[in-house]
């Protein structure tokens, strides 16, 4: 009785540890998936023809900045594949090089997390 005792108390934090970083890496990658489901609502928001969307990939930083690779069909009815940050409301497409550049750089060079299954099941 006593080993069975003592054995509890000297692994229960142990099992503790490895419980609570399983739910931290949940929590962790539901606020990526929340990121990336606001960024792509966000510029899908600001496309002439946001029925025409389709996303391809999404990436989201620790910062919440989402790296969105995307296909949409332009005013003329050609399909055509763009790239966008978004930060929050802000939104650099890759139709305005010389900022969305300095955005990509910023934001897009760095560690990412992959986000698009989640995303590509809700758009």
């Amino acid at each position: 009785m006593f080993n069975r005792f003592t054995i509890w108390i000297i692994a229960s934090p142990f099992i503790l540890l490895v419980l609570s970083s399983l739910l931290s890496e949940n929590a962790q990658a539901h606020a990526h998936h929340n990121a990336g489901y606001a960024s792509v609502a966000t510029l899908k928001s600001q496309l002439a023809n946001p029925k025409a969307f389709h996303v391809e990939q999404v990436r989201v930083t620790d910062a919440g900045a989402a790296c969105i690779q995307y296909s949409a069909r332009d005013p003329s009815g050609m399909v055509g594949r763009a790239q966008a940050v978004v930060v929050g409301p802000e939104v650099a497409r890759s139709d305005s090089p010389a900022h969305f550049h300095n955005a990509w750089d910023r934001h897009c060079l760095g560690q990412s997390y992959d986000v698009t299954e989640a995303v590509g099941r809700f758009f």
